[in-house]
């Protein structure tokens, strides 16, 4: 029976995508409307629309859930794309983990090779079986901290509760770093701050300003940890019934999203910080060679743990 319904709702979505060229496709994410990661999901919908002949409508705000939610109605679905943070996606497909580890690029250009390449087209290819792919990756620029005191160097995070992305990566990296991680969805980040639930977060500045987390937490410290990537994914059943030029309009739609996205968040970011600056928050250049060495053992337990990524981790660090 659970066969036969499985092919049932593959036959429905078939029929629905390719007997109705003007089909809609669910697209859920959590971020607001002024987030530029949602204006240039905005921007792919209108562009699949025009390269695949298929109608895409969005849904931003967690509308639809939480991305944990998102993905799993992308699992099953009933929504055929999101976006997720690639932190997220590890605990579908360990090669995502990766993209996790702190420090693990020396250059943008390195960042942009790695996830524009050969490694990064392998990477988003890995999560077919656990119910979706990857189209492409989105910049979501480098997590800081942002808390009620100066983070200049790993000490200063010592007894300090930290809100981070349920990853185990994440969690290590907090500990390597001196403070107590906290996994909690990002949609009751603002009252648990409030609250005294957590002593602060890290995440980047369009979601550090978008979120109006400064309103709560007025110090924001560039140690720069991670530059952990959003990813745009589609359900593998929606994916599997479309045809081949469906597929090739969407992945065209996705790829010249990145440029596009890429230039959104710059503008973006230099009008948050504008912003922000006003509303009083105070920005710190923390000893980045302090956290970067504090940080070492998090590749050991690592390398030691996944010895099958090995080789990937290898290769992403000679990327040039």
């Amino acid at each position: 029976m659970k066969h036969l319904n499985k092919l049932l709702l593959s036959c429905a979505i078939s029929a629905l995508l390719v007997g109705n060229a003007h089909a809609t496709l669910k697209l859920s994410h959590a971020l607001p409307t002024e987030h530029p990661v949602h204006e240039s999901l905005d921007w792919f919908a209108k562009q699949v629309r025009q390269d695949a002949k298929i109608r895409v409508k969005v849904y931003p705000n967690g509308t639809l859930g939480d991305e944990s939610e998102g993905l799993q109605m992308v699992q099953n679905g009933t929504v055929a794309l999101t976006k997720a943070s690639a932190a997220t996606l590890n605990t579908f497909a360990p090669d995502y983990n990766l993209l996790s580890l702190p420090y693990l690029y020396e250059s943008r250009e390195q960042y942009e090779a790695v996830l524009n390449g050969p490694i990064g087209k392998q990477i988003l290819a890995s999560s077919r079986d656990s119910g979706f792919i990857g189209l492409a990756f989105l910049d979501a620029g480098e997590r800081s901290f942002y808390t009620s005191k100066p983070i200049r160097t790993p000490e200063d995070l010592k007894g300090m509760k930290i809100r981070v992305q349920s990853s185990a990566l994440s969690i290590d990296t907090i500990k390597a770093l001196g403070g107590t991680p906290v996994p909690l969805p990002y949609g009751e980040l603002y009252s648990a701050m409030q609250q005294g639930v957590v002593d602060g977060a890290e995440n980047n500045i369009p979601s550090y300003y978008s979120s109006r987390h400064y309103e709560v937490k007025n110090v924001f410290s560039k140690d720069m940890h991670t530059m952990v990537p959003d990813v745009l994914v589609i359900s593998t059943k929606v994916w599997d019934s479309l045809t081949d030029e469906q597929k090739a309009g969407i992945r065209k739609a996705a790829n010249d999203t990145i440029p596009v996205q890429e230039a959104k968040w710059t503008e973006y970011e230099k009008e948050a910080i504008a912003s922000l600056t006003k509303n009083n928050v105070t920005f710190v250049e923390s000893d980045i060679l302090a956290f970067q060495k504090a940080v070492k053992p998090v590749y050991d337990k690592f390398r030691k743990e996944n010895p099958d990524l090995v080789p990937l981790l290898d290769q992403i660090q000679a990327t040039k």
